[in-house]
Order: structure tokens, then sequence, then C-alpha cells
């Protein structure tokens, strides 16, 4: 049998427009998402939050997309859509003006608005998602923790001959419920400009403190505190206290506490007086981000004496930090240190101000 050519040639059309269009299939199969303007991306739905979705595409690679700019999204594989409420739906989704579909396995449908949905993930950033969630429900002591430490250097020689180190250091854990805090500051300074050469500033401070949150905005705190000042005569000063306390503001830009309770306060000095007494303790401190590279930061602490009515103490620390990059800052902090009843001979007020750079370090 003799095949006509006509027969021959149509053949051919039809078995290369197949060969064309499973071409093209291979390449535009997959989820859709129409834009706001008309365009189309084609490929698979890896993850969904925080506002932006990720699209891995066949030609272009990981595709970003803002949601807002979203029109319409179908898949033609089961993700995980979570909603705000915790439900948790796995299935192929269709979205349909305000209203998002979910086709399970089994051909049973949830229906949802699309103002409910939390997020839409593939099987690998389901199970990462959910074991970061783990992660923040249930920290590990090692989890969490950032670290800003500071350091400052000043020399003069010549008519003058002066060295002056300040340093201090912040190291935090905070979670969801708690938050674990070590502090330490320190000043030293020498002179050889006039008689008596040698030490002019000799001060350590250094703390630990634990909060633990009981409601959205109240909490509960203790701590431990140290302060060694060589020109106030002071060998160590503890002090061991606690209190209830205040979340005023907390945002990601700003915060304020506020809080009151009280203390047990020992002073030895290096004549040989050693002072114990009850405190109350009060304190208010902030935080605020001015600008993605400006930071200013206060606290006021108060203590009135128990044991010796009329006497009293207080703390003022202050800053100011401006970024250079993700880990180093320039900082300027001013603090100052207030006994109302030191030994004879002595200052009540210790005021220092530092600057230098500081080191900034946080885990995710």
């Amino acid at each position: 049998m003799i095949m006509n050519y006509r027969h021959f040639d149509s053949l051919w059309k039809m078995t290369l427009a197949g060969v064309f269009l499973a071409f093209v299939t291979s390449y535009v199969s997959g989820d859709s998402i129409v834009l706001s303007n008309g365009d189309r991306v084609t490929g698979q739905v890896t993850d969904s939050t925080d506002g932006k979705m990720t699209v891995k595409s066949e030609l272009m690679g990981d595709v970003v997309i803002d949601i807002k700019d979203i029109v319409s999204i179908e898949t033609d594989e089961p993700l995980t859509t979570t909603f705000a409420d915790g439900e948790k739906v796995v299935g192929k989704i269709a979205t349909e003006g305000e209203q998002v579909k979910i086709t399970r396995d089994n051909q049973s449908q949830v229906t949802r608005t699309l103002s409910a949905l939390e997020g839409i993930r593939d099987a690998d950033n389901q199970q990462a998602y959910e074991r970061e969630l783990e992660r923040q429900r249930n920290p590990g002591w090692l989890d969490f923790w950032s670290i800003e430490a500071e350091l400052g250097v000043a020399a003069a020689k010549g008519n003058a001959d002066t060295t002056t180190i300040n340093s201090g250091a912040l190291v935090r854990r905070t979670t969801g419920f708690d938050r674990t805090t070590l502090v330490f500051e320190q000043i030293y300074s020498t002179q050889r400009t006039t008689e008596a050469f040698g030490t002019i500033a000799n001060a350590i401070s250094g703390g630990v403190r634990y909060e633990r949150n009981i409601s959205t905005g109240l909490f509960v705190y203790t701590g431990a505190s140290f302060d060694i000042d060589e020109f106030q005569d002071l060998d160590l000063r503890t002090v061991l206290g606690g209190g209830l306390g205040w979340h005023v503001i907390r945002s990601d830009r700003h915060t304020w506490d506020v809080g009151g309770g009280g203390n047990w306060n020992r002073e030895k000095f290096s004549t040989g007086l050693l002072r114990n007494s009850g405190e109350v303790n009060f304190y208010e401190e902030s935080d605020h981000k001015l600008t993605r590279a400006l930071r200013a930061y206060h606290g006021f602490y108060f203590f009135p004496n128990l044991s010796e009515r009329g006497e009293y103490r207080f703390r003022v620390r202050a800053g100011v930090d401006f970024n250079l990059n993700n880990h180093l800052a320039l900082t300027i902090v001013l603090s100052d240190k207030f006994l109302s009843n030191p030994l004879p001979g002595n200052k009540r007020n210790d005021l220092m101000y530092s600057t230098g750079i500081q080191f900034r370090w946080a885990q995710d």
C-alpha cells in the first residue's frame, strides 16, 4: 500500500504539533499565579509568609511576589495551607474572588476567606515552619541569645599623660514568655601628668536579672547586682531583689517598661564599715528605634532606703547607638550613680560619659 504524499505531510505536521505541545506543556504546567497587572507566573509554590510568596520556576528560578499583587492562585499539587485561627489543611488550592478553596486528596473541600489565610507551604517548608514554632514554644537554653559589647579607649601623651579604658556588655536571651539579662560596665583611668601619679577612676558594675510574663502586659522579675568603686571606698555592694513589672509599650520599634518591688542591700567599705539595709526599688526603662540606623534608650532606677529613713540611691543610664552595619555601631553612653549617704569626704555623684565601638550579634 502506497501512502499518498498529502496524507504523509498531514501526519508529519500533526506529529510536530504534538511534540511542540508536549514541550510547551512541560514548561508551563504547574501552579499558576495571576498578578494584578495581568502577568502570569507558573511554577511551584514553595512558601508564602510575611506578605511574600515564593514560586520556584523552571526558567527563572525562585520568584518572590508581593501577595497584595496576586489576583488568583491555582495549584496542581497538594500544599499545606494554614489559617490565622490555627486550622491546617493539605490539598490543591484555587482562589475565587475573596475565597480560597482547598481540595483534599479524598475530594472533600474546605472554603475560607482570603483574609483568614496565614501561609501556604510545600512539605519541606511546612516541616521547617513547624520546627521553628516548636522551638519558640519550648526553646532550649542555648536559643535566642544576643550580645552587645562595647569598648572605648582614650589616651594622651605630652603635656598631659592619661589613659582611660571603658567597656560594657549586655547579654540577653528573650523568648515569647521570659527574658534573661546579664550586664557589665567598667571604667579605669590613670594619669601621670601631676603628682600623685596613679589611678584616678576605677569602677565595675554587673548584674543578672530574670523576667517571666504572667499575662500580656504583666511580668515578675528577680535579680542581683554588684558594684565596686575604689573612689567611693566601696569594696562591694551586693543587691538581691525582685518585684512586679508592666510592659507599657511593647512593639518592634518601641518598648517601655515600669516596675517596682523590694531589695536587700549589703555594702562593704574599705574602711571596715558594713551596712545592711532593706530597700524599695522603682524603675522605668525604654528603648526606641528612631530610624534604621539610630537607636536611643534610657533607664532610671530609684532605691529608697527602708532601714535608714531619708537615705536613698539612684542610677540613670542613657545612650545613643548609630549602626555602621549589622554588627558594628558607634555608641555614646551617659550614666550617673547617686548615693545620698557616702562615707565622709566622698562625693555623692559619680557621673560617667563614654564613647566607643559596639559589637552586636544575635541568634535568629
